[in-house]
């Protein structure tokens, strides 16, 4: 069965605005993300900046100081559906854009994100929750189990006849919200990239040793960085799958275990060295792979 998915975030204050539009137009590090697919996402608006100051020119001079000032959804499909890359692709996206605009009215979306450097696209919307009185009022849209439950439903009933169908209503499976749907694909990357430690020579001072083991690291580090990307790739899929995604987690976690025996023996101070250095490494080759992907999208 393939389903019609959707998540929704509240977003109180322009810093989270901000911080989820960086994600969305990739102004940061996006670790489930293909650099070289990046080029075929689509934006509605051309920049974050112009999405923010769109939210800002609708929200109401008078407001509550906790009002939720934007909701953030994420419309998607089921990683197996067989419409990904045809046109029914296309039609997924056109008629989940229209849903949005009958919902919400086209002047209160600020802009709309369509990503297809991940491995299931999908699309983000930022959408300004003014009601029928012309006030800012999320609740009217999102407050409760009966509101969004229909609005569930509601959104599968647009997309049924690309042959999609809503999860089971009532259903006690947990649902995670972007926010949290973000953090596990990003933190399944928090674990210490080693590699094989050189073996001490003879009245080597530990200095000098730990030095040997951070060279050995920086020369061996960028393999290992790709292939760990790659398992985020795969996680990210999992992740829509409970079952799944604790399987993927604790292959990765097996997968890097044999790296952590590199540091067996060294002291906390040596160890952190060489975390230090991995650390180092690991952001100056994520930025000079962006640098390099800009610059050859220019030059084309």
């Amino acid at each position: 069965m393939n389903y019609a998915i959707l998540r929704t975030a509240k977003l109180k204050t322009m810093g989270n605005i901000g911080g989820s539009l960086a994600h969305s137009y990739r102004t940061i590090e996006t670790p489930n993300a293909d650099p070289n697919l990046t080029p075929k996402n689509h934006h509605t608006v051309a920049t974050p900046e112009a999405v923010k100051q769109a939210i800002e020119n609708r929200l109401p001079e008078k407001r509550r100081s906790d009002a939720v000032l934007c909701i953030e959804y994420l419309l998607t499909a089921s990683p197996e559906w067989e419409g990904w890359g045809t046109n029914k692709e296309t039609d997924f996206f056109k008629q989940a854009s229209l849903w949005l605009m009958n919902k919400h009215g086209a002047e209160n979306i600020a802009g709309m994100s369509i990503h297809r450097d991940i491995s299931t696209p999908q699309l983000v919307a930022y959408v300004v929750p003014i009601d029928q009185k012309g006030k800012l009022n999320c609740k009217d849209f999102l407050g409760g189990r009966v509101k969004l439950n229909q609005m569930q439903t509601d959104f599968a009933n647009t997309v049924a006849d690309l042959g999609l169908t809503r999860g089971k209503e009532g259903s006690k499976a947990k649902h995670t919200n972007i926010k949290e749907y973000y953090h596990d694909i990003n933190h399944a990357r928090d674990f210490s990239i080693t590699t094989v430690a050189p073996k001490p020579e003879m009245f080597e001072s530990k200095a000098r040793y730990g030095e040997k083991v951070s060279a050995a690291v920086i020369e061996q580090i960028e393999p290992t960085v790709k292939a760990a990307n790659s398992i985020l790739m795969d996680y990210e899929k999992a992740r829509l799958d409970k079952n799944v995604a604790e399987e993927s987690y604790n292959t990765l976690r097996k997968r890097v275990e044999p790296y952590l025996m590199a540091i067996n023996g060294l002291n906390q101070e040596e160890i952190a060295r060489v975390n230090e250095v991995m650390r180092l490494e690991i952001r100056k080759i994520a930025i000079e792979r962006v640098r390099y992907e800009r610059a050859r999208y220019v030059s084309k």
